[in-house]
């Protein structure tokens, strides 16, 4: 009857020694917290202020890189689609983007846009030169077309209507760089002036 008794006190022994040592490795671990780890990186935030009554140019016209051929072709930035699209025995890769202006002023405003007929871009370190012809607007959604003719500047008789609430606006100018036949390598910049005329 004994025999019951005395085998269950070495196990309790056993039992009380093993949660010791459990005990003692929690507490061990506890004291000895993991090293935290900080790491940090950089971001960027960009913003575009439109002040009342002005324009701002937020991004350039680009027609990219073009590589001409024995005969003169044509590269046409729609600012509507912007859709790139060439003529001739050209190729074009990269960027394609129309120039983006904002303005601001009240909503149901009239305004009018006048850009150029052309814009000619003129060869880093000189040689050569090509022109922007056709220079064309998009001012959806943001303007309304309320009418108008161009006059030898783009368009600067046709009026528009603010339409966002806040007043802020946003248009794009597309057109086609004219490519000479075996034009002549190199970077070509330009600029031209867009104006808005608000009543």
């Amino acid at each position: 009857m004994n025999r019951g008794t005395t085998t269950s006190r070495p196990l309790q022994r056993l039992f009380r020694a093993v949660c010791a040592v459990l005990a003692f490795t929690l507490a061990t671990l506890a004291a000895n917290p993991a090293q935290a780890q900080r790491v940090s990186a950089n971001g960027a935030s960009t913003a575009v202020v439109v002040a009342p009554l002005a324009l701002v140019a937020n991004q350039s016209l680009n027609f990219g890189r073009v590589a001409p051929g024995a005969a003169a072709g044509t590269v046409t930035l729609n600012p509507d689609t912007l859709a790139c699209t060439t003529t001739g025995p050209i190729a074009r890769t990269g960027v394609c983007q129309p120039a983006e202006f904002s303005g601001m002023g009240t909503r149901r405003m009239t305004l009018r846009i006048q850009i150029p007929a052309s814009i000619t871009l003129t060869r880093v370190g000189g040689g050569a030169t090509m022109t922007v012809s056709a220079l064309a607007l998009d001012t959806t959604p943001d303007l309304q077309f309320l009418g108008g003719n161009g006059n030898g500047l783009g368009n600067g008789n046709r009026r528009y209507q603010i339409v966002p609430n806040n007043g802020i606006f946003d248009f794009r100018v597309g057109g086609t760089l004219n490519v000479g036949a075996n034009q002549l390598g190199g970077v070509y910049n330009g600029t031209f002036v867009v104006t808005v005329q608000y009543q």
